[in-house]
This record gives structure tokens, C-alpha cells and sequence, in this order.
């Protein structure tokens, strides 16, 4: 393999391994470092002009590695009938070079933009994660002081209820004056008409 094909290789399997870690599921903290990480590096315009390039770079190795298999596709076709010995074991050779090649950029280009494709969902759901965890956190707190305040609300409603009740007795005793009162009028009223 050549240093060029050795570089796309090496590139390919960290790529790989990359996608790995971030399909991974990890715990957030590590989650939200990976993700902001890689958003503070798509950011860098040094990193930009770099995958820029070697996208580019790729992008111009696959399409030469697809003309050199399109022409030993028509040389194929007219040298089939004859057999040439090593040249044509030398034409095979630089066929599967071109093959392995040609699979070798096609997959570290798709594995860049699935790359691109996954580094922003995880972005949406760190983003999300966080949303959610300050909701929680900030909840809990209402929560705390609302127990606090709630406390209060209930010493005061006791305190409304205790007043409320002497009150309930005070016109209890009142009801009973009255009743009494009413009843001996009753009394003598009736001994009044009957004499």
C-alpha cells in the first residue's frame, strides 16, 4: 500500500473509531465534552480549511479511482478472448488496487458526513439534556421553597381555623342565649293566652 493509501487508511479507521465513540452510550458529562468539543473544533477555521482539503483531496481520489476502473472495464471486454500471461496478471493487480482504493475513499468520505450527521443530533440532544436537567434542578429548588413556604400557609390556616372554631363557639353559646330566651318568651306567651 502506498503512503497516500496508508494515510486514507489510517484516516478511515479514526474516523471509525470516532463514530464508535460517539454512538457509544456514555454519561453525559463525557457526552457533552465530546459534543462541545467537536463543535469548538468545526468551529476553528484552521480545521475547516484542513477538511476542506483533504475532503476535496478524496473527493478527486475516488473519482480517479472510478475512471481507472471504467477503463480496465472497456480493456476487459476486447482482451477477454485472448490470454496475454503477466500482463494481463499486471492489469488485474492494478484492477483490485483500484477497487480497494475506490472502497477505501468512498467509505472515509460517507463515514465524514456521518460523522457531520451525528456530531449535530448529539448537539440537539446535549442541548435538550441540558434544558431538561436545569428544568429539573430548577424545580427541585421551587420545590424547597415552596415547602418553606408551604409551612407557613399551614401555621397561618391553623391559626384561621383555631379562630374560626372559638368563634363557632361563641355564637353556639350566643344560639343557646337566644333559644333560651325565646323559649321562656314562648312559656309565657302560652300561659297568657290560656288564662
Amino acid at each position: 500500500m502506498s503512503l497516500q493509501m496508508s494515510l486514507v487508511f489510517g484516516l478511515l479507521i479514526f474516523e471509525m473509531g470516532y463514530l464508535l465513540l460517539l454512538m457509544v452510550p456514555l454519561p453525559f458529562p463525557v457526552r457533552q465534552k465530546l459534543v462541545n468539543g467537536s463543535v469548538k473544533l468545526n468551529q476553528s477555521r484552521n480545521f475547516k480549511s484542513g477538511w476542506a482539503f483533504t475532503t476535496v483531496m478524496l473527493g478527486l481520489q475516488f473519482i480517479d479511482c472510478v475512471q481507472k476502473l471504467q477503463k480496465y472495464h472497456y480493456a476487459e471486454g476486447s482482451l477477454q478472448s485472448r490470454d496475454l500471461g503477466p500482463a494481463r496478471y499486471d492489469q488485474l493487480a492494478s484492477k483490485f488496487y483500484s477497487q480497494r482504493n475506490l472502497y477505501i475513499t468512498g467509505a472515509v468520505l460517507y463515514l465524514e458526513i456521518s460523522i457531520v450527521t451525528v456530531v449535530t443530533i448529539l448537539k440537539k440532544l446535549v442541548k435538550k439534556e441540558e434544558s431538561y436537567r436545569a428544568a429539573t434542578s430548577a424545580e427541585t429548588g421551587v420545590d424547597a421553597k415552596n415547602t418553606s413556604d408551604d409551612k407557613e400557609d399551614a401555621a397561618e390556616l391553623r391559626k384561621l381555623i383555631k379562630q374560626k372554631e372559638d368563634d363557632i363557639a361563641v355564637f353556639r353559646k350566643q344560639l343557646e342565649g337566644v333559644q333560651k330566651q325565646y323559649d321562656s318568651l314562648n312559656e309565657d306567651e302560652l300561659r297568657t293566652k290560656s288564662d
